[in-house]
């Protein structure tokens, strides 16, 4: 396509720029807010154009003066007619000095004239008051582009300075004046996160919204055929389904800077090399935000836990064989300390085959930066889809709602659970939060539609569950032991009330003791039970036995099925529950009162 092309009848035009088109056709808006994907290549017929380059050429045939603010950058336009244009006007209203020249000045002279006055003006309040003269102007009627808009009116009112807020307000004025839209001026104003954007402008009924979505399937795979990458292959699918989550600029810097070329010098991408530098670039383009996770171990690295990996077995499978409909929009993973918690939702990520990422602390101390990283976050997610998101702690980085931070909270739990519960996500998109004090978090969140299973963990019940622990142990971490679960068992009767952890430390204590002996005889090369009784007199547990106690009856408190909880727990009532969580709740109250 060449740059004379007219990109307004492009057929395969993204659906952004169609929403836009279909508003500025059917309202008198003027002003749109670009928000999300704002810094990619737009892909017209295979071609990659920058967004720049895309307006330049998208609004040219209709004749309009075409002029770009950037804060960091200044003042500029496509080319030196358009400079021209925009000088022609500013010169009759008086706003820059004459030229010195009795001859009409050519474009570029003009263009010249206009870059020495204006061209390195990055202060907004001398730059939309220029940009106004233009939009206010009889002769010409005006595309802005406003890049970066968030440096111009960013959020957070009542922590701006006075140049901050009067900008914020010039841009709403122009919303609200006639004249500018009855020009048929045009003003995009492009941004990452909207809620960076201050919300006198974010939340003004007169602009309008529209989300560039991080690209699909169907547009990383036409952006991969036109870098012509294994193109003797039928590796394309499998390609374009690894790179989800980036931008199609990130794709093409994956492409280039690998070697590998087939015989006609054609790019050769593995789609393990794709996914190893995606782990990167996401990580890094979410400032540490989430962690890629690729768990090496399933449920038969798991010991125990019988009826909860069969629970996660079924959902795994519904996720594989692509049922929907029995996937549940979140699971919810509640219990003590030590239970093995995110160690079996780690399992579960490998045995469904999702692709996982942890979600971070988001949390950030400059206003409108902590709901700008949750933006950023989900639109990865929602890019990445067919994912599992993993929440740890999520009492402690999701919590409950508060004032104190000016609603910051609020507003983000409101956000995480409109995107959690949106139904298209179901099978796609999996929360699995894991939580000792569910009592902290919003009890809104945890609702079905959100968190439709919920899990109950407890330390192990019987020695022979401590068995299962211990043997998976020892098989994960390659420890030589011949002893039987029946042997295993017996040691470790004496060991109710460990936790998994626990047992995980007792085992490794074994080992360590098993590989320090010294001895003038035959060296023993295997943990005996000798090992691990003496590990077990050895190793001091933590016993905050008042805690543990509660968040044993808030895990039950919380389970969605009672097929799911321990023997002593299945028959227990809802009033039986309340009275023994209130008994429990004071007794650690006691606890902790004596402990100050």
């Amino acid at each position: 396509m060449s740059d004379g092309t007219d990109l307004r009848n492009a057929t395969d035009l993204p659906n952004w720029i169609q929403t836009f088109k279909a508003s500025y056709l059917q309202t008198t808006l003027a002003q749109y807010i670009l928000h999300g994907n704002v810094h990619d290549w737009v892909l017209i017929n295979g071609e990659r154009i920058s967004m720049v380059n895309f307006f330049d050429r998208f609004f040219e045939p209709g004749g309009k003066l075409i002029v770009h603010y950037d804060p960091r950058r200044g003042i500029y336009f496509p080319n030196d007619m358009h400079a021209a244009r925009a000088g022609t006007i500013w010169l009759n209203a008086g706003f820059l000095n004459e030229l010195g020249t009795k001859n009409r000045p050519s474009d570029h002279q003009m263009a010249q004239h206009v870059r020495h006055q204006l061209g390195t003006e990055r202060d907004p309040a001398i730059a939309l008051e220029a940009l106004e003269v233009l939009l206010t102007s009889e002769q010409a009627q005006v595309a802005l582009v406003i890049h970066y808009a968030e440096l111009v009116a960013p959020a957070g009112a009542g922590q701006l300075n006075f140049a901050d807020r009067t900008a914020s307000a010039r841009l709403h004025r122009w919303s609200l004046s006639e004249d500018i839209a009855a020009k048929n001026n045009i003003i995009f104003m492009l941004v990452d996160s909207l809620p960076s954007l201050s919300s006198r402008i974010a939340r003004n009924p007169r602009l309008l919204s529209i989300k560039i979505p991080l690209p699909d399937h169907a547009l990383r795979q036409k952006c991969l055929l036109s870098l012509k990458v294994n193109e003797r292959t039928k590796s394309s699918q499998l390609l374009a389904r690894a790179s989800a989550g980036l931008q199609l600029r990130q794709i093409e810097d994956i492409v280039r800077g690998t070697r590998a070329r087939d015989d006609q010098g054609h790019f050769r991408l593995s789609v393990d090399e794709l996914i190893e530098r995606k782990k990167h670039i996401l990580e890094q383009e979410c400032h540490g935000l989430i962690e890629v996770v690729q768990p090496d171990h399933n449920f038969k690295h798991v010991g125990g836990m019988t009826h909860i990996k069969g629970t996660l077995m079924r959902i795994a499978e519904h996720v594989r064989a692509g049922r929907k409909t029995q996937v549940p929009m979140g699971i919810l993973c509640v219990g003590p300390m030590g239970t093995g918690k995110s160690f079996l939702a780690e399992a579960f990520a490998n045995e469904s085959g999702l692709s996982t990422v942890k979600l971070k602390n988001f949390r950030d101390r400059w206003v409108g930066s902590t709901e700008a990283n949750l933006e950023k976050v989900l639109d990865v997610i929602e890019a990445l889809g067919e994912i599992l998101v993993i929440i740890d702690e999520g009492d402690r980085s999701i919590g409950g709602a508060g004032d104190s931070d000016g609603g910051v909270n609020s507003r983000v739990i409101a956000r995480l659970k409109e995107f959690m519960s949106d139904t298209t996500h179901r099978g796609r998109i999996i929360f699995m939060m894991m939580t000792n004090r569910p009592d902290k978090l919003d009890t809104d969140l945890k609702r079905p539609g959100r968190f439709d299973l919920k899990i109950p963990f407890f330390v192990p019940q019987t020695a022979h569950e401590r068995a299962l622990i211990m043997k998976a142990v020892i098989r994960r971490n390659q420890i030589p032991c011949d002893l039987t679960e029946n042997e295993l068992a017996r040691v470790l009767d004496e060991a109710e009330g460990y936790s998994a952890a626990e047992l995980e430390a007792v085992t490794l204590l074994a080992f360590d003791d098993m590989q320090s002996e010294s001895s003038t005889s035959e060296r023993v090369n295997k943990v005996t039970e000798a090992h691990l009784v003496s590990a077990l007199l050895d190793f001091m547990p933590t016993r905050e036995t008042e805690m543990i106690a509660y968040m044993e009856y808030l895990a039950v408190s919380e389970a969605s099925n009672r097929r799911l909880l321990p023997e002593r727990f299945k028959e227990i009532t809802v009033s039986e529950l309340q009275r023994a969580l209130g008994v429990a709740r004071e007794q650690l109250m006691r606890a902790n009162a004596r402990a100050l």
